[in-house]
Order: structure tokens, then sequence, then C-alpha cells
């Protein structure tokens, strides 16, 4: 079966002037790949109460987290359209925005709302704001391959 690519990015903050902390997407077999992103230096926005939904924190990020130029690199290797779903496509716009950006790059990818990809059922939209990046991909990969027969 080939899914579609799905993509949800965690964020500092719900602040427009945000960054993403961590990204999750998945590849046509339906594996998901999600990765922490290392803040830039002018990257300085942080909500504490979001510790809570994510999980991460500032010094995990510098630890653990990737270059901005090794997750782009890594996303558009694995993309085989320009094109990714997402549940809320604004919010993952604005914040992969902010990741080329970093790199002096355009946007190069279209972000559609999930809506588009899956005639299904999708869990209530303000319970996947609460959940992790990843755990949100998974659900839309769900809610997609239950709306086309999969499992």
């Amino acid at each position: 079966m080939q899914y579609p690519h799905f993509i949800a990015i965690d964020g500092s903050s719900w602040e427009p002037h945000a960054h993403p902390v961590a990204i999750a997407w998945s590849m046509a077999d339906g594996q998901i790949k999600t990765t922490l992103i290392q803040p830039e230096d002018d990257w300085d926005d942080w909500d504490i109460t979001l510790q809570d939904v994510h999980g991460i924190n500032p010094d995990t990020l510098y630890q653990l987290g990737e270059t901005v130029w090794s997750v782009i690199r890594e996303l558009e290797n694995d993309l085989e359209q320009s094109y990714l779903f997402s549940d809320d496509a604004e919010r993952s716009t604005d914040l992969l925005d902010k990741l080329y950006d970093a790199c002096r790059r355009d946007l190069s990818l279209e972000i559609i709302h999930c809506s588009d990809a899956i005639d299904g059922e999708l869990p209530d939209s303000s319970d996947m704001h609460y959940q992790p990046c990843d755990e949100r991909v998974r659900l839309m990969l769900l809610a997609w391959a239950a709306a086309n027969n999969g499992d």
C-alpha cells in the first residue's frame, strides 16, 4: 500500500514567532521519521507549558537536535512529491518556512490540510494539538488507512 506523505511539527510556542522543535513525517511505505531540531542562535522563543505536550526542553534540543540543514536534506530526500498533508497546514507551513529561512532557502514544499487526503474520521482536532508530532502523523496514517480499506 502506498501512503500519502503526512507531516506534523511541534513548535516552541503557539506564538507567530515560534520556531520548530521537532518534526515528524511519513514515508510512502507508512514508516514514520521524527527528529528534534537544534535551535538557531536567534530562535529564543519558548513556552514552558508546551514541554508537557511534547516533552522537550531547550537543553535536549541543543544536545540531541539535528541542524536545520540536516533536517531539510533528510525530509527532501524522503519525499516522492512536493506536497505533504498536515493536521494544521497553516502552522506546519509557518514552522517549515522558519526552518527553510534559517538556511536562506525558499520553502519548496506545499502543505495541504489532511482532510484533502483522508475521507474518514480524524480524531477531534483539539485533541490532536495535544499530541506530539510523531503521534499526530501516526493518527493521520491510521485514519487514511481506515478510509482506504487498510488496517
